[in-house]
């Protein structure tokens, strides 16, 4: 009630608001016509009094000719400005002619105030010095007694003299103040009829609008309206215009909340109906109780598939023969049945006439033997339960409104849900299984160990990756317990011994972070990072203990390989940086004079630094374009055989002379970007050199071999372990051997070899010989366009 009056109350004050911002529209609209004139009335006086001065500048200018044909003489000039008066023309109210002193050599006034006070002697000697400094032009000048003069200057042709035409701007525009006082008369005039209109317009439409809203709001919330307040409902509804219309609409619409409560009435209690039980055949038959109630029709009925015969039939019905029950039997694929139309295309189909639809024929017999002459087919939008349909019928011809309609499917749907709810009661179980089964198959693709025990240790589960790391077989490993599993994995196990103590804890402790390293005897080192939490429920009690065994070998070696490439590269930088530092502090010593041969070593070294340099931020940068995914290639056919030949003769004779080529004299051309083999191969090149005694040859050799050219760099060095053949071409890796540490380097040669050569959809792999190691590359031999 209260909030029914509230709505009422807002209603007539959202009219008022629309009165007010009308009223503050018709101001805007006022105030803008008005700055509109004021506008107007300003150009027109501009534009009045630019056209003022011109003419009286072209008056100056006529005058100043004048002068330069007569003499001089002050009475001359008298004589010849008296003689233009009389002439018929019509002075302005001054013409002032003065020498290029400021004296006045003749004037004519014509009715000019005479400069008898100190003010307008001022005001008169002012304009004369304006005169003097603008001799050729126009210029303004505020005059005592508020006045506005306007003034036009011209000089003769010998300069000797100014000729001044002035007049006051008042006398001038009266015209301007004449159309100005019209103009605001026109807008307080239009003001007025704007306020009549307002007042019109505020009792004729804003108040009925306004009553019409609170009546809107008081039927929206308390659902009617009083008597006092129908009867003014009444005498809108009696006007001809829109407003009588709006009236008689919201009148209907108050009728039509009526039924709609009823109707929300009947739902909610089918509603409590659905979430009271779980037993299908209790639900449905509540609902067709609802049905009836809500459309007052004797005859209704669901009908289910039935999966044992393969066709619908009746589940449950009100008011119909038990024969009509009985027989009822649809085919699935019946093409006829309003009922399988309704299921296929998923809206209410209904017949309105069952004696004139034509769809209907076949079945119009057994529509008369049961008496009835409309039905209504709503589909059950069931998700989980069997198909079904909720059948309407009526004894007279029928058509159902939309909003009827909408109901019986609001109808259809708590039966759906009903059904549901029942079938999914039934399949909890199978739901669970196959919930678990998903579970543990999400679980068992972890790449880590997970392990679950009980509070008491007891051990729940345990998946394949857990039992791989503690080298068991799944079976074996479920029977034991988590510490027994734990142990295991902690055989040959470094690190703090507090953190181990915290994993052999039975009691529920809060969730930590151990890392530990295993080095079993024989094998090979491991890192491990062991997570203990706790399992809890939905109420936050604890259920038992969870432990997440994580293999982060791989992740601490990059750490170490990334801390490896600081110290390295800050050592290979340091080294040339020093050099070249050096060299050149002592090149700019003032107190040393070096030989020439002497300067040009130290510069040599020092361009040889900087090339070293330059090498290790270009391999710093390619390293990082392949991780990045930006490498872009410039393809062209080439012989590999050249591309080799390039880079050694880059070499030099020095390393020339160790190298054994036996190069295919039919090696095809493949599409490459030649650059980056070149450098691909001096990496190779750079990696034998390095790993082979100084005395020993270098072997290269290339062919072609199952559609790819070959290359292979075998060195005769300590070779390779066959465990680290895949982890010298890592980036950052580099063997822990005597010539690496003595010949230096990035790690960064064979990683970026390979990032090169894969991405020309070739291979680059290690073997091992006897002595030394062989180096293969591989690119294919494609089609490249021209």
């Amino acid at each position: 009630m209260f909030a029914s009056e509230d709505n009422a109350s807002l209603a007539l004050r959202q009219g008022k608001d629309l009165q007010t911002r009308l009223l503050w529209l018709n101001g805007i609209l006022a105030g803008a016509v008005l700055v509109a004139v004021l506008a107007l009335v300003l150009v027109t006086r501009d534009r009045l009094e630019a056209d003022l001065m011109a003419a009286d500048r072209g008056l100056a200018q006529l005058l100043a000719a004048q002068l330069d044909l007569a003499p001089s003489s002050p009475a001359t000039l008298e004589v010849l400005l008296g003689s233009w008066g009389a002439s018929g023309a019509q002075p302005p109210q001054n013409i002032l002619v003065l020498d290029r002193d400021g004296t006045v050599l003749a004037e004519v006034a014509a009715g000019a105030p005479t400069p008898t006070t100190p003010d307008w002697a001022s005001w008169r000697r002012a304009t004369i010095r304006q005169a003097l400094a603008q001799p050729a032009g126009t210029f303004t000048s505020d005059a005592p007694a508020a006045s506005r003069w306007l003034h036009a200057t011209a000089t003769t042709a010998s300069g000797e003299a100014i000729v001044v035409v002035q007049r006051p701007a008042q006398g001038n525009l009266a015209a301007v103040r004449a159309m100005q006082r019209g103009l605001v008369l026109l807008v307080l005039v239009l003001t007025i009829l704007g306020a009549g209109a307002w007042l019109l317009l505020t009792r004729v439409v804003i108040k009925p609008l306004a009553q019409l809203e609170s009546f809107s709001a008081l039927i929206r919330w308390r659902g009617k309206v009083r008597p006092d307040e129908q009867a003014q409902l009444d005498h809108l509804s009696e006007r001809p215009d829109q407003l009588g219309s709006m009236a008689r609409s919201l009148a209907a619409m108050e009728r039509d909340i009526a039924a709609r409560l009823m109707q929300l009435s009947t739902l909610l209690q089918t509603s409590r109906i659905v979430a009271s039980s779980l037993d299908i055949s209790e639900v449905i038959q509540s609902i067709l109780d609802q049905v009836q109630q809500l459309y007052d029709v004797n005859r209704c009925a669901i009908i289910v598939l039935d999966r044992r015969i393969d066709a619908f039939r009746i589940r449950a019905s009100r008011g119909l023969s038990d024969g009509y029950v009985r027989k009822l039997r649809i085919a699935p694929t019946e093409p006829s049945s309003m009922s399988m139309r309704a299921l296929r295309n998923q809206e209410p189909i209904q017949v309105s006439d069952t004696e004139t639809d034509l769809a209907y024929a076949v079945f119009r017999d057994r529509a008369r033997a049961e008496g009835f002459r409309s039905v209504l087919a709503i589909p059950l939008n069931t998700r989980y339960a069997a198909p079904a349909v909720l059948l309407i019928y009526k004894s007279v011809p029928y058509r159902y409104s939309f909003s009827e309609l909408e109901l019986a499917s609001s109808i259809a749907n708590h039966a759906s849900v009903a059904m549901d709810n029942a079938a999914l009661f039934g399949r909890t179980d199978e739901r669970l299984q196959e919930q678990t089964s998903r579970l543990e198959s999400i679980i068992e693709s972890l790449r880590d160990g997970l392990i679950l025990e009980s509070l008491s240790g007891q051990l729940l589960y345990c998946n394949q990756q857990a039992a791989d790391l503690c080298g068991l077989p799944r079976r074996v490993a479920r029977e034991k317990s988590a510490r027994e599993l734990l142990e295991i994995l902690l055989v040959g196990v470094s690190g703090p011994d507090d953190a181990v103590h915290t994993l052999f804890q039975s009691s529920i402790a809060p969730a930590k972070t151990v890392d530990v390293t295993q080095q079993p005897s024989g094998g090979r080192r491991r890192d491990l990072r062991i997570s203990l939490f706790t399992v809890t429920d939905a109420d936050g009690q604890p259920l038992g203990r969870g432990q997440l065994w994580q293999d982060v070998t791989r992740d601490r070696e990059l750490d170490r390989m990334k801390s490896a490439l600081l110290s390295t590269v800050s050592h290979e930088l340091r080294t040339p940086l020093a050099s070249i530092k050096g060299y050149a502090s002592t090149l700019l010593a003032e107190d040393i004079q070096w030989e020439p041969s002497a300067q040009r070593a130290f510069l040599e070294t020092i361009s040889k630094e900087s090339d070293r340099l330059a090498g290790l931020v270009s391999s710093l940068l390619d390293m990082s374009r392949i991780e990045a995914g930006l490498l872009i290639m410039h393809r062209e056919l080439y012989s590999l055989n050249d591309v080799l030949r390039q880079v050694l003769d880059a070499y030099g004779p020095a390393l020339a002379g160790r190298v054994d080529l036996d190069l295919s004299p039919i090696l095809p051309p493949v599409p490459m970007d030649v650059p980056r083999i070149g450098t691909a191969l001096r990496n190779l090149l750079d990696n034998a050199v390095k790993f082979s005694p100084p005395e020993e040859r270098i072997e290269v050799t290339t062919r072609q071999q199952n559609g790819h050219v070959l290359l292979t760099v075998r060195d005769f060095g300590p070779g390779i372990d066959p465990d680290l053949r895949e982890r010298v071409f890592d980036r950052f890796y580099r063997a822990d051997t005597h010539l690496t540490r003595a010949t230096g380097g990035t790690g960064l040669g064979l990683a970026i070899c390979r990032g090169f050569v894969e991405a020309h959809g070739g291979a680059v792999w290690a073997d091992q010989a006897e002595p030394g190691a062989v180096f293969s590359l591989s690119l294919p031999i494609v089609d490249f366009p021209e």
